[in-house]
């Protein structure tokens, strides 16, 4: 979960610099999740010992699952091209 959620932030300030195009329902789920976190009425209030933030953590991590696919679609297009050299070293094994 503490991984999708800087995947998240480094997502959004990829889509914030124009480095990656906007995922419109990630966005649209995950300002709802930050409107509900702030806002000061809740299903639990905040003012309740440890069950007050319950209620944000549990919708947050319902928000990650939701957009769990855009995170790995993000993760996919930063991580570094793979190498597609062939090594002679291979090709001279494999003919013996």
């Amino acid at each position: 979960m503490w991984s999708d959620i800087k995947t998240f932030f480094s997502m959004t300030g990829a889509v914030l610099k124009g480095r990656y195009p906007v995922p419109w329902k990630t966005l649209l789920v995950a300002l709802l999740c930050i409107v509900y976190v702030f806002w000061p009425v809740d299903i639990l209030p905040d003012v309740l010992p440890l069950l007050g933030i319950t209620d944000d953590v549990t919708f947050m991590a319902l928000v990650l699952a939701m957009i769990k696919q855009d995170l790995n679609k993000y993760r996919a297009s930063m991580a570094p091209p793979k190498d597609n050299v062939i090594d002679i070293g291979d090709i001279k094994e494999h003919k013996k």
